[in-house]
């Protein structure tokens, strides 16, 4: 038998002992469980087990791209498929703060793997203006926060990064659930949820003409026009309604009047930017770009 041959047969009998350890604990965990109950809770096991191999099988021998502590995007991203990197990324006993600014410390043994981006189709951002949409390939931003903002119950809970200024290395620091209100993004974010849950409302707040920006199909240069709000429909992309992921790179929101939403595949190419304005007295779709 070859080397290599010998190499995978242990690596598969590893896995094994790992998942059947990992299943014997599980097991007498669930035992005095309800019928009922320790069935849901033996299959959730399982396949938290099995997610947590596949994620260290994945990426043990996949090298992190040389990118990783400079560009926080693709930082995210290996945070968010390495079970060993997160882990390894969070400075514990981590900070977390309540709604009512209350702080308790999470151990490190109660950290359970969390998916901020992979489990979504398409995460956003939020920008003020356009000239803030460099900061995300800046490699000397050194704090940037990822917010899960959950539109209908009002909350948001974000999961503040910093850059360690001895190794440079991208480390989770802290966690803090924020309401609505604590936020000047509440307006916004208010009108966002009725816009994207109620056609009628949202045909009265966009704007007639709009602004459409698309891509030359010849060209492959951006090209502008218009459509009529009616048109809108057959245009409008994809958006979330439920939940907002907003990645922040340090921008503000100093200009209350306008606020820019970019859609972002996570997978595919897809890339949507929306422009809204606030013309005195409401919140007004202005500008599309697919």
């Amino acid at each position: 038998m070859t080397k290599s041959s010998l190499l995978a047969l242990a690596c598969l009998a590893a896995v094994s002992i790992t998942l059947a350890t990992c299943t014997s604990k599980q097991q007498r965990a669930i035992t005095d469980a309800p019928a009922d109950e320790a069935d849901s809770l033996f299959l959730d096991s399982l396949e938290s087990a099995a997610d947590t191999l596949l994620l260290d099988i994945e990426t043990a021998e996949v090298p992190l791209p040389e990118t990783v502590d400079e560009l926080f995007n693709d930082f995210l991203f290996s945070f968010d498929q390495s079970n060993r990197l997160q882990r390894s990324r969070i400075r514990f006993p981590l900070p977390v703060v309540g709604v009512n600014g209350e702080t308790t410390f999470l151990q490190r043994r109660d950290w359970q793997h969390h998916y901020l981006l992979l489990h979504r189709d398409f995460c956003t951002v939020l920008w003020n203006t356009r000239r803030q949409f460099s900061m995300a390939q800046d490699t000397t931003v050194s704090e940037a926060r990822v917010d899960q903002i959950y539109l209908h119950s009002r909350m948001i809970e974000s999961f503040v990064f910093q850059r360690d200024s001895v190794n440079g290395l991208w480390m989770l620091t802290e966690l803090c659930k924020i309401p609505f209100g604590h936020t000047d993004l509440a307006p916004f974010l208010d009108f966002y949820r009725e816009f994207t849950t109620d056609s009628a409302f949202q045909r009265r707040h966009v704007s007639d003409p709009l602004k459409y920006v698309t891509i030359d199909a010849e060209t492959y240069e951006p090209t502008t026009g218009s459509i009529n709000a009616d048109q809108w429909f057959e245009f409008q992309p994809e958006m979330p309604a439920d939940v907002l992921i907003n990645i922040a790179y340090g921008q503000t929101y100093d200009d209350p009047r306008r606020m820019i939403l970019q859609l972002r595949g996570i997978s595919n190419g897809m890339e949507s930017i929306l422009g809204f304005i606030h013309d005195g007295h409401t919140w007004r779709l202005r500008e599309l770009e697919n």
